[in-house]
This record gives structure tokens, sequence and C-alpha cells, in this order.
């Protein structure tokens, strides 16, 4: 028996490569041959490696035109090409028929691209006839839909290994649908849902294959790239967040010997650089002091690189722990504000507590660690002054800003009712500029979404080892190349003329969708901007009055 595993293409304005590996087959190709070795198991990663080509924007998106109006190439663009990004459907269909499956399983992930991973199953199911499974975190919101098309024989919600081990004993005939956990199959015309089961304990669990994926297609840094799960589901339960329909309410652990001996492997495989995809990967302090301090011995600093590319809690660290994630081979940090707002935090359950976050934000500053702090734009019942006064705070501490407008994904626990009456599989997803249904509101989050990108732009500006004021920087832009100056030009220019121009290459266009008196209410307000480091940017006197 031969199953084939598929991650499908995606389309979108963009793409970021390293966060999509299939470590999810990867995990479910182990397990299988670690039960049925007889069984061939093959990944093909269709996204990643494949390149990529322009096709038009789909119609649920053309409201985004007016914001998105050209190419622009400033330091502050947004979109404006929409891609296919992946192999094409015409080699995908060649690829699989050649390796003649008797099963095909393909992941979906995410709701926004459910659509790329529909339409894969459906030309296959439509040129092999075998049977489709269809799994990932966009069955697990809405398995009915998924397994209501007729393309889609089987669908696997929650966790996949254990149903994935059952139901693979099912297609060798040793056991009834009905006994596998976790299945949607079709009987008499009928959509039939099994019941959930907890999946195998983390440390029993063999570790995932990677040997069908090129490690050059997952760089960082130079290095190739290995994600780890150390950890499944969260203990939080923030209200927008929809971690626990994929990995259930309980949150679980590998032990710290489990997790070394897979770094172990995957160095001997030539990985030099590991992300921890937990979505709480510091929670248990003390596991995550023993683990720094096996990496410490097992591994030089310089050997390796670290991150935590899902985020850390930051309420969860502390200096000690801090040190040692640098001593071992941390050198940036990742961690999720949200929001300033404490009355928002409450009723979204997300835990807060900004004391600590100062803290852990200089201290990682003093260890020369690079940190970015994560704010969710446009979340239900937040306000303009909310959002702005988040991004000031952020704006004055040594901190890179990472900003995404707030994007609703079926059966959240936030419960955004009136926003399933449109395309969820299309408009969630990053750039479709958050929710809400009023235009105002979207111009609002387009504002703060470039102005999050102005003053990155301005942290991370060179030769800055002390306090200069913007005018200074305006006046010696000439000194400056590239980016840098036409960065400087443009900020000069809105100040003077109350209009963001985006620049096409040969000229400057104005973007009209972008609120002036929001970014006059930021320069007025924030007085300055601290870059990481030593630099300091004075904005006082530079809003017109």
């Amino acid at each position: 028996m031969r199953i084939v595993l598929i991650q499908p293409p995606v389309e979108d304005f963009y793409t970021t490569s390293i966060r999509l590996q299939p470590i999810g087959l990867a995990y479910l190709k182990s397990a299988i041959q670690a039960h049925f070795p007889e069984v061939d198991v093959i990944i093909r990663d269709y996204h990643t490696g494949h390149g990529k080509c322009s096709i038009a924007w789909p119609k649920e998106l053309n409201y985004l035109k007016p914001f998105y109006p050209f190419a622009d190439r400033s330091p502050f663009s947004t979109f404006y090409h929409y891609y296919h990004f992946g192999a094409s459907y015409q080699n995908i269909v060649r690829d699989v028929a050649q390796l003649n499956p008797d099963l095909v399983g393909i992941s979906a992930l995410f709701s926004a691209y459910a659509p790329q991973a529909l339409h894969v199953a459906q030309i296959l199911k439509a040129k092999l006839g075998v049977p489709v499974l269809i799994g990932g975190s966009h069955v697990s919101a809405v398995p009915q839909d998924v397994l209501n098309l007729p393309f889609v024989d089987f669908v696997i919600f929650g966790e996949g290994e254990r149903p994935m081990v059952a139901f693979v004993d099912a297609l060798l005939g040793n056991r009834r649908w009905h006994s596998v956990p976790n299945l949607g199959f079709k009987e008499n015309g009928s959509l039939k849902f099994n019941r959930a089961q907890d999946n195998f304990p983390l440390n029993d669990l063999p570790f995932p294959d990677f040997s069908d994926l090129n490690r050059k297609n997952y760089p960082y840094g130079g290095r190739p790239l290995s994600f780890v799960v150390s950890s499944r589901s969260c203990p939080y339960r923030c209200s927008f967040c929809s971690v626990h329909q994929t990995f259930g309410q309980r949150f679980r652990l590998r032990s710290v010997e489990n997790i070394m001996e897979e770094l172990r492997l995957r160095y001997t495989q030539g990985y030099s650089a590991f992300d921890f995809e937990d979505d709480n990967l510091t929670f248990d302090r003390k596991r995550m002091r023993l683990l720094t301090q096996a990496l410490q011995t097992d591994f030089a600093r310089d050997d390796i690189r670290l991150m935590a590319m899902n985020g850390v809690a930051y309420f969860r660290l502390d200096d000690t722990l801090l040190t040692a994630m640098r001593h071992s081979g941390f050198q940036e940090l990742n961690i999720s504000l949200v929001s300033k707002n404490e009355t928002l935090l409450r009723r979204l359950r997300r835990p807060y507590h900004f004391e600590k976050f100062e803290q852990v934000v200089n201290r990682a500053n003093q260890l020369d660690m690079r940190v970015v702090s994560y704010q969710i734009l446009g979340l239900p019942g937040d306000t303009l002054h909310s959002m702005l006064t988040t991004m000031i705070y952020q704006a004055q501490l040594p901190v890179t800003i990472g900003v995404s407008p707030f994007y609703y994904t079926p059966n959240l626990p936030i419960g955004v009712n009136d926003y399933m009456d449109k395309p969820y599989w299309v408009l969630g997803r990053l750039t479709s500029l958050g929710l809400s249904k009023h235009p105002a509101e979207r111009e609002t989050v387009y504002t703060l979404f470039i102005l999050a990108r102005m003053i990155n732009f301005l942290k991370h500006l060179s030769g800055i080892n002390q306090e200069v004021h913007l005018k200074e920087l305006f006046e010696s832009k000439e000194t400056r190349a590239g980016k840098e100056y036409l960065g400087l030009l443009i900020l000069e220019r809105l100040l003077k003329e109350k209009t963001l121009f985006g620049f096409t290459g040969k000229e400057f266009k104005p973007l009209p969708k972008f609120q002036y008196p929001v970014f006059d209410s930021f320069m007025r307000q924030a007085n300055f901007i601290k870059q990481p480091g030593k630099g300091v940017i004075s904005l006082k006197g530079n809003s017109k009055k």
C-alpha cells in the first residue's frame, strides 16, 4: 500500500515559506511507518520550493484595490500582486499520478487557503479515483463542511497520529471505520463522525520523518531549519485563538530528554536552526530552564540558532530564564502584547502584566536579543484610541513592532457571528484588513498597519547611537542611500503635505486611504521612538498644529 501526504499550494499577496514546513505530515508519516513498516508513505510539499506566479485577485477581495492600488516599492509598502505560491495544479496531478497511490491525504491548515487544498483534492479524485482524506486545522473547525464535498471521502479532525494509525489499520482490513477515532466518513449517503480520543502520549510519538523534504528549501539565516514541537495546546483560553480546536483543552509537554534526543538527531542530519512551534514554550519554567541547560551542554551557542516564532508568553519569563535562553542559542524573542487596553484583554481572557512586559523587553535588549512585540489590530470592541495607545507604548520601547489585522476563522471562541455571512475561507487572512464591515474602520486598520512599518523603519535606521531629532534626520537624508533615503523623503513629504506617497520605481503616487489624522495623533503623543540599542529619535515639534 502507498499513501501520499500532500501540503498544497497557497494563494495570497505574500507567503512566509519558513513558517510552513510540513511537520504535521512528517509526524503522520513516522507514526504510520512505526506501526506498519510495510506501508509506503510519501510526503510531497507542493508549497515550498516551487516558485510563484501572479494570478488574478479573488473577486471577494476586490474591495481591497483602493488600499493596494499599485506596486509600491517604498519602505512602507503593503501589497499589490496576488500570487499562486507552489507547484501548478497540472504538475501536482502529473507527479501524484506517477506515484500511483492507494490513498491521498491532504493537509488543510488554514481556512483562507482551504480552496487550494480542496481544489487539489478535487482534481486528484477526478484523475486517480483513489480515496481522498483531508485533515488539519480547517477540518477541525468545520469537519462537516469539508466531508460534505463530493470529492472528499474521509476527514480526520483534531490531532492526527492515533487516528491515522487506526485509519490505516482499517484500510488494511483489520477494523471497521466506526472504530477509528476522530474520523469522519460517508455511509449510505450520510455523514458519520466518530468520537474523538486522546492522542498518543507525546513522548511516545516517533520523531517526525523529514526524509522526503529537501532541507535546502527551509533556510534560516543560511542554515537549514527544522521545526520542533515540544508541547501541544495551551493552558490559556484567549478567545481570539483557535489552538484548542485542533489540539484540545489539555496542555501536554514532552520531556527534556525526548526533545534533546530529537535535536541531536536533526543536528546529525545537517539542521542547525531550530524553531519551537509551541503555542506556549515557556509556560513550564522549570522544564525550560532544564532545556536551556541541556542545550548549553550539548551544543555550543554558535553551532545552532534557536527561535520560537509562534511567540512566548512574556509573563512566564524572568531574568534568569532570559539569560539562559540567550546563552543556549536564542538570539531573538517573539512576545505577544496584543493590546495595552486592560478592559479589552480581560474580555478576551488574555493574561497581561505590563510591568513584567517592560522588564522582559529591557532585559532582552541588554542581552542583545532582538525583540519582536506583536499587536492585533481591529479586535472586536477595540477602538482607535486603544490601538494607537498600544502602538505608542511599543514605539517607546526597544522592540520591533509586529502588527496583524484581526481576522476571523470558523467557530472561534470570540464568536463574531455576523462575520459568517462573508466567505471566511477567503477573508480569514491578515491581508484582508480585518473583519469590519465599516470602511472607516478598515481605513484605520490599514493606516495603523502602515504606521507600524514607519515606526520600525525609524527603529532600524542605521548610524544612530544617541538621541537625535527627526528633523535632523530629514536634513541629513542626502547622505543616506536606497530605502533609507526614500523612507525619510516620504516621511518628510507626509508631514509637509499631509499625504502619504508610495513609489512605483519611477514616480511618487498618493495613497488616499491613509488617514493623516491618525498619523498626526501619533506624532503629537509619541514624543520619541526608541531603537534597539542606544538610539532615540525625538518627534517633538514635528506635528503640524
